[in-house]
């Protein structure tokens, strides 16, 4: 067994609750922008994320005529469960969005109050609610009004470190789920520190002693499924974002799945296997862009494809430098095959 006897004490004895929409295991898919798109999700739910979200969404572009019209958020086919998040900083807009996306066919709608990019928070969006807390529960309460599939909230534990920041983030965890909100993800670090030092955990799990029938989800730093499981077990939460550990290696959800089970993780995939999903990933997104397109598009994932080769850095360098379908083609056949 992988996991002691502590950790399976604080597993998760049950499948992960989103409302009415329940997950066999306590993991699944974050959203991703520029990389959870139709591919990826795919590959992810081929080796057993249970939901997948796409990018974020904004709220504006989302009920746009133009948008709606050309059908942008149109959901691919047997891509479900499938959730929509959205940002924003203005209820009523926030709330016509989330309604335009269960008009869609979403399962489920995440609210994100946890983006940390410059431009979002200039614009009073994402992480920038958290310092807004009135405005932020505003958001929630005509999003629950306006819909009926579930609602969830990605959060950070606080916009900054002052022991004000703190008291928000506490005041809209007890408001949002004395409101029904169907869970919450806390990702461990404020808004200002963005990706930078460690992710605190002990905030997802205080918050879930303190709300034991809330449905608590923890994020941050989860870049395999061994320390995804130990923070999942060691924090009590009830489930797990992956975000940035998904890319190039959908694997992770598999290995998951035989921990979330008790046995060892499998074997790390051959050299083959790894050409087999690699070419399957990149044969999806040249049919989903322009031609040309998609071998730029696709260096974000080779870079991390690469690191479960034996040799990583010379694989990196060539992935890389291909400009062209053919390039990336001979490149895949002088290293994987």
């Amino acid at each position: 067994m992988i996991t002691t006897a502590a950790n399976q004490l604080n597993a998760p004895s049950g499948p992960l609750r989103l409302g009415r929409l329940e997950l066999g295991v306590p993991f699944f898919m974050a959203p991703l922008s520029g990389y959870s798109d139709r591919a990826m999700r795919a590959l992810a739910r081929r080796f057993g994320s249970p939901l997948c979200l796409p990018g974020v969404m904004l709220d504006t572009t989302t009920i746009n005529p133009k948008v709606i019209r050309k059908g942008i958020n149109a959901i691919p086919e047997g891509d479900h469960p499938i959730g929509g998040q959205i940002m924003g900083h203005d209820p009523a807009t926030m709330a016509a969005a989330a309604a335009e996306l269960e008009k869609l066919g979403y399962d489920l709608i995440d609210l994100n109050f946890a983006c940390p990019v410059p431009k979002v928070l200039r614009r009073g969006r994402g992480g920038c609610l958290m310092s807004r807390p009135g405005n932020l529960l505003a958001i929630y309460e005509a999003v629950r009004e306006k819909v009926s599939c579930p609602v969830t909230m990605k959060l950070r534990t606080g916009f900054d470190s002052d022991e004000t920041s703190r008291a928000f983030f506490w005041e809209v965890c007890e408001r949002a789920i004395a409101g029904g909100v169907d869970a919450l993800a806390v990702h461990g670090r404020t808004v200002l520190q963005r990706y930078k030092s460690f992710p605190d955990w002990t905030v997802p799990a205080e918050l879930k002693r303190r709300y034991p029938e809330a449905t608590i989800i923890g994020s941050g730093n989860l870049f395999n499924a061994r320390t995804a499981w130990k923070r999942l077990t060691e924090s009590g939460v009830d489930g797990v974002l992956i975000a940035r550990g998904a890319i190039g290696n959908p694997w992770i959800f598999s290995e998951l799945h035989a921990l979330a089970a008790g046995r060892e993780t499998p074997e790390p995939p051959s050299v083959a296997e790894q050409a087999e999903v690699i070419t399957t990933h990149y044969e999806m997104m040249r049919s989903d862009y322009q031609e040309g397109k998609a071998v730029g598009l696709f260096r974000k994932f080779t870079i991390q494809y690469a690191r479960r080769h034996p040799q990583k850095n010379d694989v990196g360098r060539a992935l890389m430098a291909a400009t062209s379908d053919a390039e990336l083609f001979a490149t895949m056949d002088q290293w994987y095959r």
